[in-house]
């Protein structure tokens, strides 16, 4: 899970910690990221993060 530190949507603990406790994925597979700022995070983390999920959890593009 990808969030900005000063999210005024979804707020750190009021929003953001309790929806990453309710996910039913097994906590070995989650993993809970927080990035300087507001709503968004810079595009090249957020890219970065999702292709290695992808490879992670889909294997890599060959």
């Amino acid at each position: 899970m990808l969030n900005g530190e000063f999210d005024f949507f979804f707020p750190v603990e009021t929003s953001q910690k309790p929806m990453f406790e309710l996910l039913g994925t097994p906590a070995e597979h989650k993993r809970y990221e927080v990035y300087p700022g507001a709503h968004t995070i810079p595009r090249s983390e957020a890219t970065a993060q999702m292709l290695g999920w992808l490879d992670t959890y889909l294997g890599k593009v060959e």
